[in-house]
């Protein structure tokens, strides 16, 4: 009679054994891709996020200081009722002069005269809100600066609309711009194609609110944009998950070969500011420390974001150093820091 052979029960518990090596390490082998995995898509996200926040920004300030055909917010003259016989210059649209008469209210909701402050083409606020008008998301985060950006639409109009800002811009003219919001435009100079335009006025206030307003990302900070419309200020998001913007202003100081003075010859007048500026930033200053009379000639921006899942296990023990803040999380979000250096195409007079 034929015996038959098995496994003993050694080589069963061997092989048991193994069999448990094997299927533990796979499942490690696992666990630690998807982790991976998981993390990667977590930057990838942050990435994203970021490069699509400052593609938005970017745009705004290199068009800063564009109003048509000039570069220069003297030129300009707030007119009613298409009357140029009583004007307000453009040194008198400005915060701390008298509310110009004949504008509509909500064009002051965030500021007195602040949407037509073209002088101002970039401003900001360092390290708080800054803004009159009433910030949305649950507020505005108080340690984030506020950027403001202003300057003509790109498109040009066959005819003023009444109760929108709007420029009337004079190629041959110079003298001849002007700021209208009742739809009302001078006899001259008459609309002429590529030469007389009516152009949108474009103000944009970037700031930094408390939480979301997309359903997934409820309780995450946000870049929300306040922008000029028709009867005041819209408010929407741009973005979710940037937890810091932070900007400071380049400036032209005439102080080309660093030695900490105006260049020689630079300077005639005395009075401490460069007489020809060159258009290159040689000195970064926050927003609330910009001297009277420089140019603004180019803006450093930082965006710090903030991913939506918080990682059990994970702690952000890094130090971000930036535009003179040293931020510590120690949190379980992952972080990814960003800056750009943006220059302002129209900074220079022409």
């Amino acid at each position: 009679m034929n015996r038959q052979r098995g496994l003993s029960l050694i080589e069963l518990l061997v092989a048991l054994a193994i069999g448990s090596v094997l299927i533990v390490g796979a499942v490690y082998v696992y666990s630690q891709s998807r982790s991976t995995y998981a993390v990667n898509d977590i930057v990838a996200r942050l990435q994203e996020d970021a490069r699509y926040a400052m593609s938005v920004i970017e745009p705004d300030l290199q068009l800063a200081g564009y109003y048509g055909f000039t570069n220069s917010p003297d030129d300009f003259k707030y007119i009613t009722g298409g009357s140029t016989a009583t004007v307000v210059t453009s040194s008198r649209l400005q915060a701390a002069d008298a509310a110009v008469a004949g504008l509509q209210a909500g064009f002051h909701d965030c500021g007195n005269n602040f949407a037509i402050n073209v002088v101002a083409t970039v401003e900001g606020s360092n390290d708080s809100y800054g803004l009159d008008c009433a910030a949305q998301g649950g507020g505005a985060v108080a340690t984030a600066d506020t950027l403001t950006i202003r300057r003509a639409s790109r498109q040009d109009f066959a005819a003023a609309t009444d109760g929108r800002l709007q420029l009337l811009v004079s190629r041959l003219s110079p003298t001849n711009q002007y700021i209208i919001s009742d739809g009302a435009l001078p006899t001259s100079p008459a609309l002429e194609a590529d030469t007389v335009q009516v152009r949108n006025l474009i103000v944009r206030s970037y700031y930094i609110a408390q939480d979301s307003a997309a359903p997934d990302r409820v309780g995450l900070p946000a870049l929300r944009v306040k922008t000029l419309a028709d009867t005041g200020f819209d408010d929407e998001q741009v973005m979710p998950g940037v937890e810091d913007l932070q900007v400071q202003f380049g400036i032209d100081t005439g102080d080309y070969n660093n030695d900490g003075v105006i260049d020689a010859g630079l300077d005639m007048d005395g009075n401490g500011i460069p007489d020809a500026p060159r258009g290159i930033a040689t000195r970064y200053v926050d927003s609330d420390a910009l001297p009277i009379g420089f140019q603004v000639v180019s803006v450093r921006v930082w965006l710090l974001m903030r991913s939506s899942q918080f990682e059990a296990g994970f702690v952000d023990g890094r130090t971000y150093d930036y535009a003179g803040k040293s931020v510590s999380p120690n949190d379980g979000w992952r972080r990814m820091l960003i800056s750009r250096t943006i220059q302002l195409r129209n900074s220079r007079a022409l």
